[in-house]
């Protein structure tokens, strides 16, 4: 019996030294294996968050791939839901889109559906450390509805991994760009990367003011009119329907109050519109979005859109381009602020005259995403942003 008493005594005091060198481990050592943080997300969750964070999943439309490679944790992610241009039969340039580019691992993976369809079952199989979900409001489709039964779904999983929502730019009224801070902000909270976060922030609240100080103040008769459109590809052509054009704040990229634009067209969704019905807009400026991977030089030259040459804008060869950024929102990554240059820059060429804006989605690419030139030059290519080196924009 006594034998007995010192095994059992050696056993806890072996147990006791164990704890205690685990706790030093965790306080010390290995901090990151134990660290526990409590965030709210934009959705105004509680939602508590653990280390390590190797196996992340995203899902939804946005921007969130891309702001997690900028702050360097775009390899955490394990699997994505709206981040490829997987199933569509794009080739050459506009293949991929801005988060492949800058993860091209994402290529590899398999597409988890877009938008509020997300395969639960196949992203809950990747047993992931945390999702992020980016909701969309852009309003198309009725997405609300479909991403709140998407949450509702994935909240039943909150034992196994944190469910982190955000919410797009354009679930603002109106939208506004102090979304997209507020989650490159939590972001970097949540991945430990708050310096880095903030620098990108500071990078784009410059970027938006090159434009908004310098349309500042312009009175509504000053104003010229605008057209945001995406042209139609040969089938609806054929059947006389010529462009798609866009609404204020579509897909919460067009923000008249910063570029000082007036929209030619003043509907609240998007479009199809004919030739007949685009010459009696008659805007003073057209600004190309992706639909089928044309150029301002299309509009003055290819024949399908001979009949749109009486257009104000048409003749005074005053049509630009905006690439793969607008329209299909998952191609682009945190170049809103080129965007709203492009605009402003074709709006008020005198008030932009010393400004390259070729030169500056350059600078914006270095400084967000630390890409070298060849890169850079790659990228420009495959956004179809290559038309402003080229033109000297």
């Amino acid at each position: 019996m006594r034998i007995m008493k010192v095994h059992v005594r050696g056993l806890a005091e072996h147990i006791t030294a164990l704890l205690v060198l685990a706790s030093i481990l965790c306080l010390g050592l290995m901090p990151a294996m134990c660290a526990e943080k409590t965030i709210t997300d934009l959705e105004g969750r509680t939602v508590t968050v653990s280390e390590p964070l190797d196996k992340v999943v995203t899902a939804g439309y946005g921007m969130t791939p891309c702001i997690m490679a900028a702050v360097g944790v775009g390899d955490k992610i394990v699997g994505t839901g709206g981040a490829s241009v997987t199933g569509t039969s794009v080739t050459g340039p506009g293949n991929e889109t801005t988060a492949t580019f800058l993860i091209p691992g994402l290529k590899d993976k398999a597409d988890l559906g877009r938008g509020p369809n997300l395969n639960v079952e196949a992203a809950v199989a990747l047993n992931p450390d945390l999702m992020i979900l980016e909701k969309d409001c852009a309003g198309q489709g009725g997405s609300t509805l479909g991403y709140n039964k998407l949450i509702d779904q994935l909240q039943l999983f909150n034992k196994s991994f944190p469910l982190v929502i955000i919410k797009n730019a354009a679930c603002n009224s109106p939208p506004s760009p102090d979304s997209i801070y507020a989650e490159i902000d939590l972001l970097g909270k949540i991945f430990e990367k708050q310096e880095r976060a903030g620098a990108l922030i500071d990078l784009l609240k410059d970027e938006v003011n090159l434009s908004s100080q310098r349309t500042e103040g312009i009175s509504e008769n000053e104003k010229p009119t605008v057209l945001v459109a995406a042209l139609s590809g040969s089938a609806d052509i054929a059947k006389g329907k010529l462009a798609t054009v866009l609404p204020d704040y579509d897909c919460a990229t067009l923000y008249p109050e910063i570029t000082g634009i007036k929209n030619a067209y003043t509907g609240d969704a998007r479009v199809t519109m004919s030739a007949e019905q685009l010459i009696a807009l008659d805007p003073d400026v057209i600004i190309l979005v992706r639909g089928a991977r044309w150029k301002p030089s299309d509009l003055y030259e290819n024949e399908d859109y001979k009949a749109l040459q009486s257009i104000k804008a048409i003749k005074n060869k005053r049509v630009y381009s905006t690439g793969h950024m607008e329209y299909t929102r998952n191609m682009a990554g945190l170049e809103f602020p080129i965007e709203i240059l492009i605009e402003a820059k074709a709006a008020y060429p005198d008030r932009f005259r010393d400004i390259n804006v070729g030169e500056q989605l350059t600078k914006h690419y270095k400084a967000a995403y630390g890409l070298d030139d060849d890169q850079v030059k790659h990228l420009k290519e495959e956004m179809e942003l290559d038309w402003m080196d080229e033109e000297g924009f």
